[in-house]
């Protein structure tokens, strides 16, 4: 399959809190680790949340790349800022492996 997206995959920087407790807080900045994977992305539906004030969009889109995306990552793609949902699955084939990935951007 051809993958024909070039999308920016965004890894946290594990800082310690404030308190000192044993798990690090991820936090996102310009100098987080960024790497360029290919993938293919496709829309995966869109949901508007009715709030009082608040008008927000949650946008999903599924991709499927040969490269592995961790779950607390980010993916940056057609200049929007996506959340992974879940975790990846993965298979093992012929030819290597595949990962369907799936993104969730909110708006509003």
């Amino acid at each position: 399959m051809r993958l024909p997206h070039e999308l920016a995959v965004i890894t946290p920087i594990e800082v310690p809190d404030e308190y000192g407790n044993p798990v690090p807080r991820l936090v996102f900045t310009p100098d987080s680790p960024r790497r360029v994977v290919r993938g293919y992305v496709q829309p995966d539906g869109s949901a508007e949340h009715t709030q009082p004030g608040r008008s927000p969009v949650t946008a999903r889109r599924k991709v499927f790349t040969r490269a592995v995306i961790d779950a607390r990552e980010r993916v940056a793609w057609d200049g929007r800022l996506f959340q992974v949902h879940g975790d990846p699955e993965g298979w093992k084939r012929r030819g290597g492996a595949h990962y369907w990935v799936t993104l969730t951007e909110v708006e509003g």
